[in-house]
């Protein structure tokens, strides 16, 4: 072989290895098509997840926020409701809130009843709920307007200065509803009083049955007394 026909052998195979690895040749292996894609399929994938999780982080920031803002503001209103309910349900002062006089007092009029201040007792149970306190002096009044009261006695102890009222009937009932006890508080007292009202019983629908028990004491070495209604 000559060296010109070497020469054109060797471009002729040079020619046929360009045009095999050319794209679009027939039987090329079209490799950097895959890879495009894949990377622009990467690209989107990668958005899409992207916008997703921040889509996501939103929605949850958002709904957190207003969860929190949700809870905040009903937190806020039961613990105003709260706040409320307790300051509407104030029981008053505490029996002992005022120094008691050494000396006994005569019974308060109409007058000091009406201007003496609602107090507190020791303990008061829930048959006695409806009922309220007020003390003049060493004197305490105790009043149930709305207790159906059958009766009231003393059950033991000082007798001296007790005195008891039944409010008549209301409207169109026949049974009497409302009274209240008075008596005073001084060291030494022991007493215990009984208020009654009608409930069904042996005796029938008009049974007399205990409502509440009021109990009064002031020991000699105690620095108050102690007033229970229950």
């Amino acid at each position: 072989m000559t060296p010109r026909s070497a020469l054109l052998a060797w471009m002729g195979v040079a020619v046929t290895s360009v045009l095999a690895a050319a794209p679009g040749a027939t039987g090329a292996q079209p490799g950097g098509a895959p890879r495009a894609a894949a990377s622009a399929e990467t690209d989107a994938g990668a958005r899409s997840a992207t916008a997703a999780d921040v889509g996501t982080t939103d929605a949850g920031a958002r709904n957190a926020t207003t969860a929190d803002a949700g809870t905040t503001d009903a937190g806020a209103r039961n613990a105003s409701v709260a706040d409320a309910s307790a300051a509407d349900s104030g029981d008053g002062l505490p029996l002992d809130a005022a120094p008691f006089p050494v000396e006994p007092s005569k019974q308060p009029t109409a007058a000091e009843w009406k201007a003496a201040p609602r107090v507190r007792l020791s303990r008061t149970g829930p048959a006695a709920a409806g009922c309220r306190s007020y003390r003049a002096r060493e004197w305490l009044r105790i009043r149930c307007p709305e207790l159906i009261i059958s009766a009231i006695s003393l059950l033991g102890g000082k007798a001296e200065g007790v005195a008891f009222w039944i409010d008549p009937p209301r409207g169109d009932s026949e049974l009497p509803r409302g009274g209240e006890v008075m008596f005073p508080i001084r060291r030494g007292d022991r007493r215990v009083i009984q208020i009654l009202t009608f409930g069904p019983g042996y005796d029938g629908p008009f049974t007399l049955l205990p409502a509440i028990v009021v109990q009064e004491q002031w020991l000699d070495d105690e620095p108050a007394p102690t007033v229970t209604a229950s």
